[in-house]
């Protein structure tokens, strides 16, 4: 099975939520749990400008999830695509994976009294649909699929920034 992975290019946020009300309305979560986050960095005075970023954040289905090796009763487990699932049935609503996520990904839902973290939409990916916060980002700052892919495509993002830089006047060197 290939792997698929999540990916945030903070550059092309641009802080419209849209990634946060479509995981809330995908998944009918209550007022207070979010499994997407788009933090406000900012605005802070660089070199004279004021300079404001926004960063979604939301589970990175760790490759060595330390929510999982925290979970006493084996309620959160990863697919062999990359994907991490929390059961809801053997949750025992403990919060150790809460804290053990270092992105603050994992949320207790109080309405279930169970710990939840973004499931990547997998029902929509096993369907061939893309993550609901990917779909509806209107500046294609949520990547999802293939790590290859994407670091593909950041590697040649880079590359064209690096070189616009230096040979401004060049704008198709890429």
């Amino acid at each position: 099975m290939r792997k698929v992975a999540f990916l945030n290019d903070i550059d092309l946020c641009i802080g419209c939520f849209a990634c946060e009300t479509a995981c809330k309305q995908e998944h009918n979560l209550p007022v207070g749990t979010k499994w997407m986050h788009v933090v406000r960095v900012g605005p802070v005075e660089i070199d004279g400008r004021l300079v404001m970023d926004f960063v979604p954040m939301h589970c990175r289905h760790c490759e060595n999830p330390p929510c999982m090796q925290a979970c006493p009763v084996d309620a959160i487990s990863k697919r062999a695509d990359g994907i991490v699932l929390y059961d809801e049935k053997i949750c025992i609503g403990c919060k150790n994976c809460i804290e053990a996520c270092p992105f603050g990904a994992a949320q207790y839902n109080p309405d279930v009294q169970r710990a939840q973290a973004c499931n990547l939409c997998y029902e929509r990916v096993d369907q061939g649909l893309l993550p609901a916060c990917v779909q509806n980002c209107p500046t294609q700052a949520l990547i999802f699929g293939a790590p290859e892919d994407y670091t593909k495509q950041r590697r040649e993002k880079v590359a064209h920034t690096f070189l616009h830089r230096r040979y401004p006047e060049a704008p198709g060197l890429l």
